[in-house]
């Protein structure tokens, strides 16, 4: 056991004792070290002298836990442990993952990132905001962190449904980072969450005293893409092996995000891509077991954003694949509605690019009501 932990630590790439050494959240088991453990290390007296499994430290994290009914309180009370002791954290969430994928992740983590300022205590991503530019790959570096598998990355500007919310975005890149260790059993230190800060355009946050973010609005285009190439340039030299999922940007940006470097880079944009492989699978499976074939399928869309966009462009795809057929042909049983009704070319309004492939040329305005029903 002593062997064991002496190896995690040293993965680590520092050597410590005593206080130090509890404080590094990837090592401390708290009262979980042994007395042997505990007199090599120079923690003896800075813990509990009663010496439990981590079972037993699950046990009573699962009596705190019931103790709160708030789903937010639960949020903090799960954070706090993240920070101190990620392996009891990932333990508790894998034994009552019914219970606390709610709490750490949709739907918690939407009211945990709205009022993020005045919750946080502590977080271990990354922000690379405007005043980092030309430094990024410094900002990089001090991490210290020699390999990483996956960075989640997000602007903020469209967290969930809730809007722009500026910095407080990273609540969602640390929630979707531990989806990652939880669920597929990525190591906790090779997640990174990060927060790329160039403003936001809310300005109730931005006069909110505890707003943690930059205050301005949000950059335009020209600034914004010098800092996002200077990211992806840097952390793909740093970490040439790691993935990068863009999460929660804002549709003028994530098309276009998705064109500038999905051909350079190791990335995908989960709203999209995500998203859209995993509701693809389940619609053509559901074909399969229906026995009615895709191409005789009638498929409508209630909401035209990036996520419903991305999914009807994988289905297109995988139907085109399985038909033998063109992309084109597939689109025409894919009906998009909008808040605006029924996205055709014939209903007067310009539409965002990525709904044209998909706006109907063969409906009439007056049919638009009845041609969904």
């Amino acid at each position: 056991m002593l062997a064991r932990t002496l190896l995690r630590f040293e993965k680590t790439g520092r050597t410590a004792r005593g206080v130090d050494f509890l404080r590094n959240r990837f090592t401390n088991k708290a009262s979980a070290f042994t007395r042997k453990e505990r007199e090599h290390l120079g923690v003896v007296g800075l813990l509990p002298p009663a010496v439990e499994s981590i079972d037993d430290q699950v046990d009573r994290v699962w009596v705190q836990f019931n103790l709160l009914s708030s789903p937010i309180n639960r949020y903090q009370l799960l954070r706090g442990i993240m920070d101190i002791n990620v392996t009891l954290f990932y333990k508790f969430v894998q034994k009552h993952i019914k219970e606390t994928l709610p709490v750490i992740y949709t739907p918690t983590v939407g009211e945990a990132c709205e009022r993020y300022g005045a919750i946080f205590m502590r977080d271990h991503g990354l922000y690379v905001s405007m005043q980092e530019r030309g430094n990024i790959r410094q900002c990089l570096k001090n991490l210290r962190k020699p390999n990483i598998d996956i960075m989640v990355v997000t602007d903020g500007s469209r967290i969930l449904g809730l809007g722009d919310l500026g910095a407080n975005g990273m609540g969602i890149s640390i929630g979707k980072c531990s989806l990652y260790v939880a669920g597929a059993g990525i190591r906790p230190s090779r997640v990174l969450p990060v927060m790329l800060d160039v403003g936001t355009n809310n300005e109730k946050l931005r006069n909110d005293p505890l707003y943690l973010g930059q205050r301005t609005s949000r950059a335009q285009d020209r600034e914004f893409y010098e800092l996002l190439d200077e990211f992806m340039e840097a952390a793909s030299a740093e970490w040439p092996n790691a993935v990068i999922q863009f999460e929660d940007f804002s549709n003028n940006h994530c098309f276009d995000i998705m064109e500038r470097y999905q051909k350079k880079y190791r990335c995908f944009n989960d709203d999209i891509q995500g998203t859209g492989a995993v509701i693809a699978a389940g619609f053509l499976n559901a074909m399969h077991v229906s026995g009615v074939p895709v191409n005789e399928q009638r498929v409508v869309f209630l909401g035209a954003g990036s996520a419903a966009t991305g999914v009807a462009e994988i289905i297109a795809e995988l139907a085109a694949l399985e038909l033998e057929t063109s992309v084109e042909k597939v689109r025409n049983s894919v009906y998009l509605v909008d808040s605006k009704g029924l996205v055709t070319t014939t209903r007067g309004d310009e539409l965002a690019p990525h709904k044209v492939p998909w706006a109907r040329t063969d409906i009439a305005p007056e049919q638009n009501e009845s041609s969904v029903r």
